[in-house]
């Protein structure tokens, strides 16, 4: 059985409704959309219960080190505790070129603490995803917090280099890799050229990546990042190629 566990975003009901009836085993709660999940939290736990679908969560997209986006972050992640998400992703931005200063990146990584232990009481861990990082760039967070993870962005690692950087956080941190997220890209010379293409409308090369995936010795956690329709036609791209 492959350790590979493969879902979608949801942000209500109709969305656990849909990932449940193509048989995804988990739903991405996108918690900018944490006024409707409030209103639909008892139906989207039902749900998901009765599908026996597990979750994890993504939290707004704000800034640790700015006030008022550090407010919104730790809104989220204490509001997901009703639904117990195995990880909850961040954007920590620790890339050098996106801080001007070393203090800077040292308060994000305070503040990834602060969000650490707030997860960890009820058991979830904050996961640090890729945007502009290298793997070298995660080093620093990963050190201070223990208990956090990370989550590699498939689509993100194509964008600033000339070859698709999720081997090299894989092999760089096999012991600390928390969640996937899976999309396709055509590369490009800034953040800004992230375009989320379904499977096999771009030039990633998943094998190699999925492959070093499941050699990993417990279970991994992938969110298809594109609209619901095309995460399944995704997820049956993958398993016409023996992927999953």
């Amino acid at each position: 059985m492959s350790n590979l566990k493969f879902g979608g975003q949801a942000a209500g009901l109709e969305g656990i409704t849909v990932l449940a009836s193509h048989g995804f085993d988990f739903a991405d709660l996108n918690l900018n959309e944490l006024d409707k999940i409030r209103r639909e939290e008892n139906g989207m736990l039902k749900a998901a219960k009765k599908a026996g679908m597990f979750f994890v969560a993504h939290a707004p997209d704000l800034r640790v080190d700015d006030e008022a986006g550090m407010r919104g972050i730790s809104e989220a992640v204490q509001y997901a505790e009703r639904f117990r998400p195995r990880t909850i992703t961040i954007h920590p931005i620790l890339a050098p070129r996106s801080n001007c200063e070393p203090e800077t990146i040292g308060l994000k990584i305070r503040q990834i603490g602060v969000l650490a232990e707030m997860a960890e009481s009820y058991g979830a861990r904050i996961a640090c995803e890729n945007t502009a990082e290298d793997p070298v760039d995660m080093k620093a967070v990963l050190d201070a917090h223990p208990g956090v993870v990370l989550t590699i962005d498939i689509g993100h690692s194509e964008l600033l280099g000339d070859e698709n950087k999720s081997l090299g956080f894989i092999k760089t941190y096999p012991d600390r890799i928390g969640h996937i997220h899976i999309h396709d890209n055509v590369g490009g010379n800034t953040y800004y050229e992230d375009l989320h293409l379904p499977l096999g409308e771009g030039r990633i090369d998943f094998a190699p990546i999925l492959k070093a995936l499941k050699e990993l010795p417990r279970d991994i956690t992938i969110t298809f990042e594109m609209p619901r329709q095309k995460a399944y036609e995704g997820l049956l791209w993958l398993r016409e190629r023996n992927l999953t």
